[in-house]
């Protein structure tokens, strides 16, 4: 973390913090050097690349990286498949439009989800063997988006 002012005036920066201490240091002299706060670097916290900062709002940055921190593993990877969906390198856009969307963890699964909503009951198992279950997964796949890390988007 650092301010514009300290930055100009060839300070590099006031260290590393957890999101708490950055709370905690703004809050506590929220004018110092200048007041205009940035964060220089989070360097893929978490596995996110948060992107160009500079401008940012700090505390909107803190706030999305306490999210990052509370969610699991998998929750972070569904987020960078989602900034990725929406062509985006703002992590708040992403985690607020998380709950929109519904996420497979690979293709498969996907293909898993779309076959149990087929229903053979009542049918022979002969008809069931000649469904073309290639075709119908080449369908299903209009409506998906797979990201680069294998999530699944819908």
């Amino acid at each position: 973390m650092n301010t514009w002012g300290a930055y100009n005036d060839g300070c590099i920066g006031y260290g590393w913090m957890t999101p708490e201490e950055a709370r905690n240091f703004i809050e506590a002299d929220e004018e110092r050097d200048g007041g205009e706060w940035f964060i220089a670097d989070i360097d893929n916290y978490l596995g996110v690349d948060f992107g160009n900062l500079e401008y940012a709002d700090v505390m909107t940055v803190i706030e999305s990286i306490e999210t990052l921190e509370d969610m699991d593993e998998y929750e972070r990877d569904e987020i960078i498949a989602l900034m990725e969906y929406l062509g985006t390198d703002e992590i708040q856009e992403a985690i607020n439009a998380h709950d929109g969307y519904i996420f497979y963890s690979d293709i498969e699964s996907y293909h898993d989800c779309c076959d149990e909503c087929l229903d053979f009951r009542g049918c022979s198992e002969v008809l069931e063997r000649y469904f073309d279950f290639d075709a119908y997964h080449r369908d299903c796949d209009f409506d998906i988006y797979e990201a680069s890390n294998g999530i699944c988007i819908m």
